[in-house]
């Protein structure tokens, strides 16, 4: 490890961060919290119809390209931030722009707010994040 002088450290962690790819820099900088994934999931798995397409878990129903799992698949759609998923929620994916074959309505042909499909993305970037229990 290499010792810097106190006077210099900022202006090093401002170089390191600003090399930092942008998605790392997105998904760390505003991680929701515990109630707004919990939000997600009940809206998920119910009134947003998403489970629906994706699993019960997230699992994908509709072949891997629906999978919200890491390591199962790639983000198709968005850059892997809170925000790109959002877009991709409330936009939908249609035949045009999709890269999987896969259609998606806008918010998913459910009537979530946008506070709601906030709290979608957040629980989805969580069901992303956690690893699938072993089968």
């Amino acid at each position: 490890m290499i010792a810097l002088p106190p006077r210099c450290r900022p202006a090093c962690l401002a170089v390191l961060v600003a090399l930092l790819p942008a998605t790392i820099r997105a998904q760390d900088a505003a991680a929701p919290d515990s109630a707004t994934v919990a939000a997600g999931r009940q809206l998920f798995e119910g009134r947003g119809l998403c489970a629906t397409c994706h699993g019960i878990a997230g699992e994908g129903m509709l072949g891997p390209t629906t999978t919200l799992h890491a390591g199962k698949t790639k983000w198709l759609h968005h850059d892997g931030s809170l925000e790109g998923v959002v877009a991709v929620i409330t936009a939908g994916v249609d035949a045009d722009h999709s890269t999987s074959g896969q259609v998606m309505p806008p918010r998913g042909g459910s009537r979530l707010t946008d506070a709601q499909v906030r709290q979608v993305a957040a629980y989805v970037l969580h069901l992303h994040r956690k690893p699938l229990a072993p089968s």
